[in-house]
């Protein structure tokens, strides 16, 4: 016995080396992640199929792993484990010029690595001289940067984090440009904790609202300044 089972009487469905295939299924009714391609370069190739092909991901396990399926009509390579045409294994996909890279490395720097989804969504490794970790959605208005606020490099992969009042240029952004952002903890306690200042800034309106009780405590001065009347509300109102 050899690996890919016994030898092999004929060698008509033999096919050593690597190949570029075509994808032509990704949906594996038996749930094992598998696709089918075709090898346009063979006989009949633009329409035959090879047998469920599996894909060589950088990790895998039970229920865990790298989940990146190509899509039909993507470019991939693929070899057969010991020539064996009905085993074919997808090393990776391959860009071309119709299908290209979504990083060009248009300056030469290789500064942006990272993932970019089909509709947009990107994870963006920065290292140029503004090194930064970015998760953004595909309008770019809603996103997650680690590192410096400003944008540095060439390419479509550019991207400045949205920089928050009385902020410095380091740190960590959460920010949307658009519609609402809620932070909740449903179930437990949310602390929000500094060892310097915590500041707190909105153009309009700060609303506070608890179910029970509000406390504010101060080691040393309280300050609450109003540039218009204020209204305190209470059944009983004391200043000590």
């Amino acid at each position: 016995m050899r690996s890919g089972g016994p030898r092999q009487d004929s060698l008509d469905s033999t096919r050593y080396g690597i190949h570029y295939g075509v994808v032509v299924q990704n949906k594996d009714d038996e749930g094992l992640s598998r696709i089918k391609v075709k090898l346009p370069w063979l006989d009949q190739g633009d329409t035959d199929q090879t047998h469920w092909a599996q894909l060589q991901t950088p990790m895998e396990g039970k229920k865990y792993g790298f989940y990146c399926l190509p899509d039909v009509d993507d470019a991939v390579t693929v070899m057969f484990i010991a020539g064996d045409s009905s085993q074919p294994v997808i090393l990776g996909g391959t860009w071309s010029k119709p299908d290209n890279s979504p990083e060009p490395n248009e300056d030469g720097k290789n500064n942006f690595r990272g993932y970019r989804s089909r509709s947009g969504h990107r994870l963006i490794l920065d290292d140029s001289d503004k090194t930064k970790v970015v998760i953004a959605d595909k309008t770019a208005k809603n996103m997650i940067g680690v590192g410096n606020f400003a944008k540095a490099g060439a390419g479509p992969n550019v991207c400045a984090v949205y920089k928050p009042p009385m902020s410095g240029d380091t740190g960590v952004s959460i920010s949307s440009m658009e519609g609402k952002m809620e932070i909740t903890c449903k179930e437990g306690t949310l602390k929000i904790t500094a060892e310097k200042n915590i500041k707190i800034n909105a153009k309009t309106t700060i609303e506070v609202k608890a179910g029970k009780d509000i406390s504010l405590d101060a080691s040393s001065t309280a300050k609450l300044t109003s540039g218009s009347p204020s209204n305190f509300d209470a059944p009983s109102i004391k200043i000590a």
